[in-house]
């Protein structure tokens, strides 16, 4: 047993101005990567202890729900890559988020047809609101894969301890916080948290404590995961959906009762000299990522031209969201082609139509970017046993629904959002991934996992996003692989994505003139991107274990051992 007094907790009473962590770091035992440095502190402890990689993500999640609550946490979901080192094989769960019994096709479209607009109207209150898989999900894992020194109970001490104390806001919570503002002041459980009697969001500096939320880790640290899915917060957490003020929801008990985390066959792929492995259907994003880098294969992207590596890049990643767009659900409720998408003959097919020296686009990028959340989070793990971990996990859009269980603390997600909104095509078709009673919907978190062929582990990653994780993630492992980047320049450079539309551009190359020029000559539209994912990433690299945060974010990389 391991106490509140315990090293975990002493740990966590020290570390409350995280001076010591940085967004790259390098050790030769173990290795976290996280949104949060406290989230890193939080997993690096629970490894010190001799947890697992699987009690150290559980670890950083508790904690993430703490002091990053806009991205994921109880009322969540996500998706689980662990590699076990002792059987040198990976292992996917799926804790997607599930509709309700009650959920149908055209359920956010308005009386006239069309679908509520999704901000605030289709991302907020209960209607958008998915059974949370998180807490499920990460009892399994700690069942299957942790180390049998740390009970679960004990994994949520770390946030307890922050969510008492409390944390100061840093500038980009504060942000968040304004940003959505509107709607978090929609419920009184987030006003009275988030925002100052004024109104406002929190400003930067403001120590943030969190009883409720910790009552309530506290209540299922004792009595278990089954009062939250069947037990007194089950019953809290239906009414909060049923009753909510702004747009009430479907879910029921028996919805929340018959959760259930589904272990997934990983989807596997090759590129160059390495495996890629990742989640599948109904992730859209480990099969987008394999289609791109197996599209990819035909081109040696480091022998050509700036311009053409650009090019190829974004053409390469819309083909495979044309087809991701269209194929990919739920596989328990449609039938994803997943041999054809994956398959060499259907990447070659797709790469012959590639347009190279500056030649004219064939393809038609036109998709209408579907609106979806944003945000979401992503923890990247290494133990002393090399053991693996790859999770990405969400509430969907920044906060949520912005709906909060009352005296509970934490945000309910938005995650049925993420099936079409508009579930059917010009002939009455149904989408795959429309609305349905108790299916998952499509998502496009993508955690993954990079080996050479020989089994010999190269990179852990992943990121939030939306439907631009997929290319957030693309992006780093081409950066490394093919390029040859550390990490850390794999992480600042500018990030290309088409997701089968405009070539999304950050700064610099968005300011590019002679770029945007030859693009528009193929017939390739450009856009501004705004800072694309947040990801969180380990490279194996000669003996040693080298982590990296995005900068995009304020996470913290962090490992111990000597190097």
């Amino acid at each position: 047993m391991i106490s509140r007094s315990s090293k975990i907790f002493f740990a966590f009473t020290l570390l409350l101005s995280p001076a010591s962590f940085s967004f790259a770091a390098v050790s030769q035992k173990a290795m976290v990567a996280t949104a949060e440095p406290l989230a890193t502190q939080a997993a690096v402890e629970t490894l010190k202890l001799g947890g697992t990689a699987a009690d150290a993500a559980i670890a950083a999640q508790w904690v993430l729900n703490v002091v990053e609550p806009l991205s994921s946490g109880l009322g969540g979901g996500g998706f689980f890559v662990y590699y076990e080192a002792a059987t040198r094989k990976v292992y996917t769960f799926d804790g997607r988020e599930t509709a309700p019994a009650a959920a149908f096709p055209e359920m956010f479209l308005d009386k006239q047809g069309k679908p509520y607009e999704f901000w605030p109207d289709r991302n907020t209150g209960g209607l958008p609101v998915g059974v949370p898989g998180t807490l499920r999900l990460l009892e399994t894992v700690h069942q299957r894969f942790g180390s049998g020194k740390i009970p679960f109970g004990k994994l949520f001490e770390p946030a307890i301890a922050v969510a008492e104390n409390g944390f100061p806001v840093s500038e980009r919570l504060s942000a968040y916080i304004d940003g959505e503002a509107p709607r978090l002041h929609l419920f009184p459980g987030p006003r009275r948290i988030f925002l100052d009697a004024q109104g406002q969001a929190l400003k930067p500096g403001t120590i943030l404590k969190q009883p409720e939320l910790a009552k309530t880790f506290q209540l299922i640290a004792e009595k278990g995961p089954s009062v939250f899915y069947e037990g007194e917060m089950a019953e809290e957490i239906v009414r909060a959906v049923r009753g909510a003020s702004f747009h009430p929801g479907l879910m029921t008990l028996e919805d929340l009762k018959a959760y259930r985390v589904k272990e997934r066959e990983p989807v596997k792929g090759e590129y160059r000299d390495y495996e890629i492995w990742s989640m599948g259907p109904p992730s859209s994003g480990g099969p987008a990522v394999l289609e791109t880098l197996h599209i990819l294969n035909s081109f040696p992207l480091k022998d050509l031209s700036a311009f053409e590596r650009v090019s190829v890049f974004a053409q390469a990643q819309g083909l495979a969201f044309k087809d991701r767009n269209l194929y990919l659900g739920d596989p328990d409720a449609v039938t994803v082609p997943l041999d054809k998408l994956l398959s060499a003959d259907h990447a070659k097919e797709l790469a012959a139509g590639i347009a190279l020296d500056g030649k004219k686009v064939t393809a038609n990028f036109g998709a209408v970017h579907v609106p979806e959340g944003t945000h979401t989070t992503h923890i990247s793990i290494v133990d002393e046993k090399g053991n693996m971990a790859a999770f990405t996990t969400t509430i969907e859009h920044m906060f949520g629904s912005a709906l909060m269980v009352p005296g509970r603390g934490f945000f309910l997600n938005n995650e049925l959002t993420d099936f079409d909104a508009q579930p059917r095509d010009a002939e009455g078709r149904l989408a795959a991934n429309a609305a349905g009673p108790g299916k998952r919907p499509r998502s496009s978190m993508s955690p993954t996992l990079v080996f050479k062929k020989d089994g010999r582990p190269v990179m852990i990653v992943g990121s939030p996003g939306g439907s631009k994780i997929i290319g957030a993630v693309l992006n780093v492992i081409v950066n490394v692989l093919d390029y040859g980047m550390t990490l850390d320049e794999a992480l600042k450079s500018p990030r290309v994505i088409n997701r089968d539309g405009p070539v999304e551009l950050e700064a610099p190359l968005s300011g590019n003139a002679a770029l945007k020029k030859k693009l528009a000559a193929q017939g390739l539209k450009t856009e501004l991107a705004k800072p694309l994912g947040n990801v969180q990433a380990i490279v194996f690299q000669e003996g040693q274990l080298i982590g990296g945060s995005d900068p995009r974010g304020n996470g913290a990389a962090e490992g111990y051992g000597e190097f």
